[in-house]
């Protein structure tokens, strides 16, 4: 068996490559391959495929011709400073609640939170177990635009594991999680 592939081998060594029709200067052997290679990139490589079952669908008896374009990168620059402040500048002048601080964190007895609200809103502050069950309702209350910070006594309404502060304000949701030893 060995033997048969290595005359194969030879044979196609002896006859030059395999070559395709229309596209020789792409698929030649090593006697007609030529210098010039803007040719091989430019080119657009073109395949048909056919199916060769007996009883194949009658709309594929033609084939299916297939283009395939080479893939050349872009060297365009898409963003003129560093893609992820832009996107946040973007995304901060359409939200009405940023900048949310829980510290610290682990957490024992004293949590701090510190959060800005572009517009007058309904802030609404709880904590959550692991399962997403509420556990207490740290604040309840209207606010005023600007920046905003709140401490809250958590040491005799928590036992020690994870949770999760759950910030809501005018149907925004921003949650952090927190550990409390």
């Amino acid at each position: 068996m060995r033997n048969f592939y290595l005359g194969l081998l030879a044979i196609f060594i002896t006859l030059g490559g395999i070559t395709m029709p229309g596209h020789s200067e792409v698929f030649a052997g090593t006697s007609s391959v030529s210098n010039d290679t803007s040719k091989i990139i430019k080119a657009t490589i073109s395949t048909k495929i056919t199916d060769t079952r007996l009883n194949r669908p009658a709309f594929l008896k033609n084939g299916v011709i297939v283009n395939f374009v080479p893939f050349k990168p872009g060297t365009e620059k898409l963003f003129s400073g560093s893609p992820t402040s832009r996107i946040s500048k973007q995304g901060d002048n359409d939200k009405v609640l940023n900048n949310v601080k829980v510290y610290p964190n682990p957490v024992s007895d004293q949590l701090n939170l510190s959060y800005s609200i572009n517009k007058d809103s309904n802030v609404t502050i709880k904590i959550m177990d692991v399962l997403g069950n509420e556990v207490t309702t740290l604040l309840t209350e209207r606010l005023s635009a600007g920046d905003q910070a709140n401490s809250f006594d958590i040491a005799s309404r928590l036992t020690s594991g994870f949770y999760f502060i759950r910030v809501s304000v005018a149907g925004e949701i921003i949650t952090k999680r927190i550990s409390v030893l």
